[in-house]
């Protein structure tokens, strides 16, 4: 009879210290999450160990300060641009950009490099008088770093020159992309229009106006249907023309090859702009501002997500806790009942 009340009571004492130690071993793990790291065994994936949280509050002030920065940098970069003027080239590759820069540069000698490979891959600025710059930009989508490149001059320009050579007849999709690109370096399509001029190079190689004028119409109602543009102005021009007019001084050549006739819109688009320069002063930094709401937006939502998870798993814990020290305290009560009468059958066996 003692042996088996003493089987009993070590029954009772081993699911008591069992209890303990899985109390001990979910309090240990809590402790370790918390103070030193190490991840729970937690259903949770990818949980942010606690230390980790500490370290990204350095790193995302960090971030901050460098959103900041840029930003403040940006802004003066904008405002140091408010009293100038820029004139910005835009298309593929081999459609006679640089050529029709180089053009209205009024010059013999060109400034721009003019090749059949690809030589742009930086904008290149010419400084046509004391605030109007022309920039000649990189063909977009000839890689990442090029695109860039040009879209940072889209985003400053007062003017953007889209060229199209009309030897190519359709407008290209890819072509397509670029006005598309070109569109979204602004708050909206209405503030592009009175800046987009759709420049179509090489008519000295179509043989008559009724050509021409076909692949105009053709391509200025797929630009509306392929991107919603309309409204802007249209130049037909030949900068080989030109060229030879310049060179050989005849001004009909001149004449005929339309660069005169483009560049005297330039002109009065200048002469009227100098409100819009302000206007477009102010929606480059509403632009720049809007960025940066986003970015720091984006930040706080990766970091509350990041909280959730860590608060769930504390959560976890608790209820872990909690249901190890219950079943604990009704063991105990258990227990406290057979060792109650296990002393009462010793007392009865001494009896």
């Amino acid at each position: 009879m003692k042996d088996i009340i003493r089987e009993k009571l070590i029954m009772e004492t081993t699911d008591i210290q069992e209890i303990n130690m899985k109390a001990a071993e979910a309090l240990n793990e809590l402790m370790e999450y918390v103070f030193c790291g190490k991840k729970p065994n937690s259903e949770e994936k990818d949980i942010p160990p606690a230390e980790e949280i500490s370290k990204e509050d350095r790193s995302n002030n960090m971030i901050l300060k460098t959103i900041v920065q840029n930003y403040e940098d940006k802004l003066n970069e904008i405002i140091s641009d408010s009293d100038k003027f820029y004139l910005v080239n835009a298309g593929r590759m081999n459609h006679g950009k640089s050529s029709l820069l180089n053009s209205l540069t009024g010059k013999i000698d060109d400034f721009f490099e003019v090749q059949d490979k690809r030589t742009t891959v930086k904008n290149k600025t010419y400084q046509y008088n004391e605030n109007i710059y022309f920039i000649d930009t990189p063909g977009l989508n000839a890689n990442d770093n090029d695109d860039q490149e040009a879209i940072k001059a889209y985003k400053k320009a007062n003017i953007i020159l889209f060229v199209h050579n009309l030897s190519v007849g359709d407008i290209r999709k890819e072509e397509v992309r670029d006005i598309k690109t070109i569109i979204s370096c602004f708050n909206n399509i209405d503030n592009l229009v009175d800046k987009f001029v759709l420049v179509l190079t090489g008519k000295d190689a179509i043989q008559s106006k009724d050509d021409l004028n076909n692949i105009k119409n053709k391509v200025l109602l797929d630009i509306k249907n392929e991107t919603g543009l309309t409204g802007f102005k249209v130049f037909a021009v030949s900068n080989t023309t030109y060229k030879n007019g310049l060179k050989n001084n005849k001004s009909k050549l001149i004449e005929h090859s339309g660069i005169k006739l483009l560049h005297e819109y330039i002109d009065s688009f200048i002469m009227a702009s100098n409100s819009e320069i302000q206007d477009r002063i102010c929606e480059r930094i509403d632009l720049e501002t809007e960025k940066v709401k986003n970015k720091l937006q984006l930040l706080k939502e990766e970091r509350t997500e990041k909280l959730k998870k860590q608060e769930k798993v504390i959560n976890e814990f608790k209820s872990r806790i909690n249901d190890i020290l219950s079943s604990r305290f009704y063991i105990i009560e258990c227990a406290n009942d057979r060792l109650n009468r296990c002393m009462d059958e010793i007392s009865s066996l001494k009896g």
